[in-house]
């Protein structure tokens, strides 16, 4: 299967899309090629390969796991999400920051109108997930938050 072209792999993929199909398996008797599709990108195994899906799945239980300390804080509005008061001031919190419930820890910008947001729990910041200044929906997730 090591010999099989890449234009060969396209073509197959092609078929795959063009017939709504979510896989295909082409077996020698050395090797097993799988390409898989979820309706998007398919995704191209062989036997080696299975053993870093393995080990893949087990990252994703895993961080499942860590994740269950922490506290997602969500958006209450849309508008522009930003970290700091001012350009030139430093940000309200950074991962690895201790908050306080009550706490400022960003502001969102709605038609004009600059909103404080205030952290809901105590905790420290485990991530930040929206970048300063980029646009913020309800609901979405702006930061997680670790639980004490």
């Amino acid at each position: 299967m090591n010999n099989i072209k890449t234009e060969y792999i396209e073509k197959i993929i092609d078929i795959m899309q063009n017939n709504e199909l979510t896989e295909i398996t082409l077996e020698d008797s050395k090797e097993t090629l799988i390409i898989k599709s979820n309706g998007y990108k398919p995704i191209i195994k062989n036997k080696e390969t299975k053993d870093i899906e393995q080990l893949e799945e087990n990252k994703e239980e895993e961080n499942k796991e860590e994740k269950k300390n922490l506290i997602p804080i969500v958006s209450n509005m849309i508008g522009l999400f930003f970290s700091r008061p001012k350009p030139t001031d430093e940000p309200f919190v950074k991962v690895g920051d201790y908050v306080k419930e009550g706490q400022t820890i960003c502001i969102i910008e709605t038609i004009k109108l600059m909103n404080n947001i205030v952290s809901d729990i105590s905790g420290k910041v485990a991530q930040i997930c929206i970048e300063d200044g980029k646009p913020v929906e309800y609901g979405q997730v702006m930061m997680y938050i670790e639980k004490e």
